[in-house]
C-alpha cells in the first residue's frame, strides 16, 4: 500500500512500505486507522486473473460499462487490470525502484489513462506517474518534494489536463501535495501552507480545468482545497468528533459534491477506535456534515457520483472486534442508506466508479479460506451488488 496512508486504510504485513515518519504522523493527525490486515492477493472477481502474488486493487475508472481500469500491487510490482465488459484480465505495467503501487487512476477514455502512486529508492518513497495510451503503460517523470513524497489519487479533464495529489516530507514535517499534467509534462502547484505542517491529500475531483476540488485531512481535522484555475486555496470544512479526515470526493456539478472518509470520538491513545463513516456535501457555498448512517467502526474510502441524486460510497466495517466486511452506502438524492453487498468475511472496498444509475465497479481486498488475501472487485448493475 501507499508509503503514506493517511486514509486510514489497513497497513499491509505482507508488503511493509511505511517509514519511520508516518507513524509520528499517525498520531499527530490522529486518523483513525482499521486493524492490520495482510496485503491482498492473487484473484480478481468476476472470473478475474490470478497475479500470482499478495495483491490489492487501490482504485478503479470505468469509462463505460465494457471498459474499466483497476490499478493496486502485486507483491513489490504495480498492478493493472483491464475490464472489457465481460472478463478481466492484467495488463502489463512498468515499476521503479522496490515496492511499486498505484494508489489512483482515472481515465479519460479506452485509450488515455493516467496511474498514481509511489515506489522505494534507497529506502525513500518517490511519486510514481504511469500513462496509458491505448496499447501500453509506460512511466512519465514526475517531480517530487522534500525526501519522501508519495500520489494517491488523480483526475484529467482531458489527455492533456490532469491534477494528481499526495504529500511529501520535509524537515519531520508532512505537507500536502499537487501536482499538474498540461500534456507533456507533470509540475508541482503551489498550494496553501497549513498550520500545523502536518497535511496530505487524498483524492481529488475537476468539473473542468478551472475547477476543481482536493480533500485531505490537516492536523486532526478534515482538509478541503478548491481550484480557479489560478490558485488552490482552503474551504472551511466541519469535523465531527475530535480526529477527522476525508478520503474521497465525486462532483456531479460545481455546485454538487460529497467527499467521504471518518472521524472518531476518541481521545489520546483512543484516537484510533470506534471509528465511524463520514459524509459531507457541498451545495456551492459550504461543506456540511450529511446525515448518514455508520456501523459502530467504520470506515469509508472512495466515493463515486453519477447526479446529484445518485452516489455510491465504499469502505468497510467491523463486523466482529476480529473481522472487518465490505461496506457501501447509497445516495438517493434524499438520503444515505446502507447496501446489502456480498462481504467475504475479511474483505475491504478501496474505490468506486459509476457509470451510469445501473453501472459501477468497487475494487478492493479480501482474505481467501486459506489465509491469503485476493483481489476484491464488485459490481453494480442498479439493482444488486454482486461479486
Amino acid at each position: 500500500m501507499r508509503a503514506l496512508d493517511v486514509r486510514g486504510r489497513p497497513v499491509s504485513c505482507g508488503r511493509v512500505v511505511l517509514l519511520s515518519w508516518v507513524g509520528a504522523l499517525v498520531i499527530v493527525l490522529g486518523w483513525t486507522v482499521a486493524p492490520l490486515t495482510s496485503a491482498a492477493a492473487g484473484r480478481s472477481s468476476e472470473s478475474g486473473p490470478n497475479a500470482g502474488n499478495e495483491s490489492t486493487l487501490n482504485g478503479v475508472s470505468c469509462v463505460s460499462a465494457s471498459s474499466c481500469t483497476a490499478v493496486g500491487y502485486s507483491g513489490d510490482n504495480t498492478l493493472i487490470e483491464s475490464w472489457n465488459g465481460s472478463s478481466w484480465s492484467i495488463v502489463r505495467s512498468p515499476d521503479r525502484g522496490t515496492n511499486s503501487t498505484l494508489d489512483g487512476v482515472f481515465c479519460v477514455s479506452a485509450s488515455s489513462c493516467e496511474a498514481v502512486g509511489d515506489y522505494s529508492s534507497n529506502g525513500l518513497s518517490q511519486s510514481l506517474v504511469e500513462s496509458w495510451n491505448g496499447s501500453s503503460w509506460s512511466i512519465v517523470r514526475s517531480p517530487d518534494r522534500g525526501t519522501n513524497s508519495t500520489l494517491d489519487g488523480v483526475f484529467c479533464v482531458s489527455a492533456s489536463s490532469c491534477e494528481a495529489v499526495g504529500s511529501y516530507s520535509s524537515n519531520s514535517f508532512i505537507q500536502a501535495l499537487v501536482e499538474s499534467w498540461n500534456g507533456s509534462s507533470w509540475s508541482i502547484v503551489p498550494n496553501p501552507s497549513l498550520v500545523p505542517d502536518q497535511s496530505a491529500l487524498s483524492d481529488v475531483f475537476c468539473v473542468s480545468d478551472k475547477s476543481c476540488v482536493t480533500v485531505g485531512n490537516s492536523g486532526s481535522g478534515t482538509l478541503v482545497e478548491s481550484w480557479n484555475g489560478i490558485a488552490w486555496s482552503v474551504v472551511p470544512s466541519p469535523t465531527p468528533g475530535n480526529y477527522g479526515g476525508l478520503s474521497g470526493v465525486s462532483c456531479s456539478s460545481a455546485t454538487s459534491c460529497v467527499a467521504v472518509g471518518n472521524y472518531s470520538n476518541g481521545t489520546g491513545s483512543a484516537s484510533n477506535i470506534l471509528g465511524r463513516s463520514l459524509v459531507e456535501s457541498w451545495a456551492g457555498t459550504a461543506w456540511s456534515v450529511a446525515p448518514a448512517p455508520s456501523p459502530s467502526v467504520a470506515y469509508l474510502y472512495g466515493v463515486s457520483c453519477v447526479s446529484a441524486r445518485s452516489c455510491k460510497a465504499v469502505g468497510d466495517y467491523a463486523s466482529t472486534i476480529y473481522s472487518r466486511r465490505a461496506l457501501v452506502e447509497s445516495w438517493n438524492g434524499t438520503a444515505w442508506s446502507i447496501a446489502p453487498v456480498p462481504s467475504p468475511s475479511e474483505s475491504y472496498l478501496y474505490g468506486v466508479s459509476c457509470v451510469s444509475t445501473r453501472s459501477c465497479k468497487a475494487v478492493g481486498e479480501r482474505a481467501s479460506n486459506n489465509g491469503v488475501v485476493q483481489t476484491l472487485v464488485e459490481s453494480w448493475n442498479g439493482t444488486a451488488w454482486s461479486i
